[in-house]
């Protein structure tokens, strides 16, 4: 079965069309995005928020690769995001990235917005 994790992607709506991009380019990533999640709220803040839970989160697997650069993209400010009132926005703002491993330790997590999404751990017996 191998090792499973589950993870949370919220995006901003300034996000959507770099993902959207990021997704054209590969079939299997947008798989993952449109059809292989497990909860997909095209409304969460204006945003996307994605959960896949029971998924095997590796980087040589060419959709979760391609998504990963996008999120590590976002999360580095490579994206340049203009407001209204003329003033740039760094794009880590509109990213959050959580995944949880089986271990109690395999912990990640990525971005700076959507602080309400954050991983909880908690003792099952």
């Amino acid at each position: 079965m191998g090792y499973r994790s589950q993870v949370v992607l919220a995006i901003g709506k300034e996000l959507i069309p770099f993902l959207l991009l990021a997704t054209s380019r590969c079939k299997r990533a947008e798989a993952l995005v449109f059809k292989d999640h497990d909860l997909f709220d095209r409304d969460y803040f204006e945003g996307w928020l994605l959960r896949w839970d029971d998924i095997k989160w590796c980087d040589s697997y060419e959709g979760i690769n391609a998504i990963e650069k996008f999120m590590h993209a976002a999360c580095s400010d490579e994206y340049e995001i203009m407001k209204k009132d003329g003033k740039k926005q760094y794009s880590s703002e509109y990213i959050r990235f959580v995944r949880v491993g089986e271990e109690s330790t395999d912990i990640e997590t990525h971005g700076d917005g959507f602080w309400d999404i954050y991983p909880h751990t908690s003792i099952n017996y």
